[in-house]
C-alpha cells in the first residue's frame, strides 16, 4: 500500500476567553480537492519536518507567515480502491503575520465556527474537525472504498499528545 504524509493547516481567531470564535477555511480552486473547502496544507518536501512544512504550505497558499501554531490532529485516511495509505497531520493556527489572499490555489474564508460549511467538505470532516476546534488533540483513522466514496469505518480517540 502507498503510504503519503500531508499537513493541513486551520487558521482561527479567538475571543477573550481563549475561545475558537472562526475558522479560515480555503476553497480549493485546482488539483486533488477542487472545489471543496479545507485547511491549507500538502505534503513535506524531502527532509523537511512536518511542522516545517505545515508552515511552508500556509505561506504558499495564503500568503502569510506562520508564527503560533499547534498540532491537534493526527488522521489517517486508507483509500482501499487506490490502495493508498494518507497520514495528515494537522494543526490549528493561532498567530500569524500579514493577512490570508487569494492565490492560485486557494481562494480563503472566514467562517463563525457554529457554521462552518461541513456539506462542502470532506465527508469525514464534520466528524474530526469540530473535535479539534474545541481545543481537543485526536488520533483518528478513516477507511474509503475510493478517494471521495462514504467511509466504510472510522474510529476517533480523544490524545493528550502525540508520540
Amino acid at each position: 500500500m502507498k503510504e503519503k504524509i500531508f499537513t493541513n493547516c486551520f487558521l482561527i481567531k479567538m475571543d477573550d476567553r481563549g475561545t475558537p470564535t472562526h475558522v479560515c477555511l480555503a476553497m480549493k480552486k485546482r488539483g486533488f480537492g477542487k472545489g471543496m473547502w479545507n485547511g491549507s496544507g500538502g505534503k513535506p518536501k524531502d527532509d523537511e519536518t512536518v511542522d516545517a512544512a505545515a508552515c511552508r504550505e500556509v505561506q504558499e497558499e495564503l500568503n502569510i507567515k506562520v508564527t503560533k501554531f499547534e498540532k491537534r490532529g493526527e488522521i489517517i485516511f486508507v483509500l482501499i480502491q487506490e490502495n493508498k495509505k494518507v497520514l495528515m497531520h494537522t494543526f490549528l493556527v493561532t498567530d500569524w503575520e500579514k493577512k490570508p489572499v487569494e492565490t492560485e490555489e486557494m481562494k480563503p474564508q472566514w467562517f463563525p465556527i457554529d457554521n462552518v460549511p461541513y456539506t462542502e467538505m470532506w465527508a469525514s470532516d464534520k466528524e474530526w474537525l469540530p473535535i479539534i476546534l474545541s481545543g481537543k488533540k485526536i488520533k483518528a483513522k478513516y477507511t474509503y472504498a475510493y478517494e471521495g466514496g462514504e467511509i466504510k469505518t472510522r474510529e476517533i480517540r480523544e490524545v493528550e499528545n502525540f508520540v
